[in-house]
């Protein structure tokens, strides 16, 4: 069972460090309780049951998969667009646009959240993939 804790553990430090933790936590909730209920299961000489829930498990896993969302920016160019910076824009110029498009489309001056994600996604995006 600690090896168990331990494998959470760092199953979770890595989802949290890839920004994928929080969007993740009730499937893998979902999923680990189902494993954790089979694995018991099976240690308790119930080997049907056992793979019944990780029948369950499996199926919650592929029905709570992330959705994509709509309207989010991949493309480069058009995150470049979005914030108005050109291609060989450094960190300081994408966070000068950003912070003027934030401020443009926040919800608090009468913007929409959906706006306020994309720009803040493509500001992600850029400073991602600079070299």
């Amino acid at each position: 069972m600690p090896i168990a804790l331990l494998l959470a553990a760092a199953l979770a430090w890595w989802l949290h460090r890839r920004g994928e933790l929080l969007p993740n936590l009730v499937r893998l909730g979902g999923a680990g309780v189902a494993v954790l209920v089979a694995v018991r299961l099976l240690q308790s000489g119930k080997p049907l049951l056992a793979l019944a829930a990780g029948a369950a498990a499996a199926a919650w896993w592929i029905v709570q998969r992330p959705r994509t969302a709509p309207g989010r920016i991949t493309d480069e160019a058009a995150a470049r667009a979005l914030l108005g910076v050109a291609p060989d824009a450094d960190a300081a110029a994408i966070h000068a646009a950003w912070r003027d498009q934030i401020a443009r489309v926040h919800p608090d001056r009468g913007g929409t959240a959906a706006l306020a994600v994309q720009v803040t996604a493509a500001r992600d995006l850029l400073l991602k993939r600079r070299p």
